[in-house]
């Protein structure tokens, strides 16, 4: 499937701007255990689309991509903690939510087909 190929440079891409993220997050006052909540969640999504690669049946498969969305919606969470309990502008967190809800529907979307 040419979105599966799509969505694994995709989740990859997100990971390395949740990684530039954080960093901003540590300079803007952000604690520790919250900018590691979300760096963990955020990474997580595209090492479980990478892992489904090597399942060993489509039940597997299936799983790493639930597991995947559901990191996807951890990271969502975790971004509207952030932005509420630090009182930061919406603008910082638009482009990537933008693009985590992208990702979100793919992810969902090969789920779904999966199970057909």
């Amino acid at each position: 499937m040419q979105y599966e190929k799509d969505i694994k440079e995709r989740t990859k891409e997100f990971a390395v701007v949740t990684v530039k993220f954080v960093i901003e997050l540590k300079n803007t006052g952000v604690e520790y255990p919250l900018r590691d909540q979300i760096l963990r969640s955020g990474t997580s999504i595209g090492a479980n689309v990478k892992e489904a690669r090597a399942s060993s049946s489509r039940k597997e498969l299936i799983r790493y991509y639930e597991i995947a969305l559901r990191s996807a919606d951890e990271t969502e969470y975790w971004m509207e903690v952030i932005k509420d309990g630090y009182e930061m502008k919406e603008e910082q967190f638009e482009s990537i939510k933008k693009e985590l809800k992208k990702i979100t529907k793919v992810i969902a979307s090969i789920i779904i087909n999966l199970k057909k």
